[in-house]
């Protein structure tokens, strides 16, 4: 022990085992968390009468990851992103064709998420979507 009391790089045994438990816990953290791939899945209803009922109809849905735009983009095909403009945040819309933001007037590719008009320059975070029977689902990490 006298020879860790005159090295500054030594530690000690208390110091070590706070350090250990410290890294063996992120580590048990960061494994439990790399399992978990969906944490919820949003079940957004396609009606007769309701906003998706048609190809270019649209609507916005709360989540744990934020505010979902889920498009319907054909007959048989949806496509969800992130509502939030990567720019200012702004509420999404969308025109049937591409998704617009009504704050400063950036715009993004329907299909993929991709800035088409600025300012943005991010891309939109994309959702996987499956139809459903009368309804269509989000999957959201």
């Amino acid at each position: 022990m006298d020879e860790c009391v005159s090295r500054p790089a030594c530690i000690g045994r208390r110091e070590f085992l706070v350090k250990a438990g410290l890294v063996a816990g992120a580590t048990v953290l960061t494994i439990s968390r790399a399992g978990a791939a969906v944490i919820e899945d949003v079940t957004v209803p396609v009606t007769p009468d309701g906003p998706l009922a048609k190809v270019g109809g649209s609507q916005v849905v709360d989540s744990s990851a934020g505010k979902i735009i889920v498009l319907r983009t054909g007959e048989k095909t949806f496509a969800a992103f992130s509502a939030l403009c990567t720019h200012k945040k702004g509420l999404l819309k969308y025109d049937g064709k591409q998704l617009v933001c009504p704050k400063h007037g950036s715009a993004f590719d329907a299909s993929n998420g991709k800035v088409t008009a600025g300012p943005a320059e991010e891309a939109l975070r994309s959702y996987a979507t499956t139809l459903g029977e009368g309804s269509v689902r989000v999957a959201v990490p």
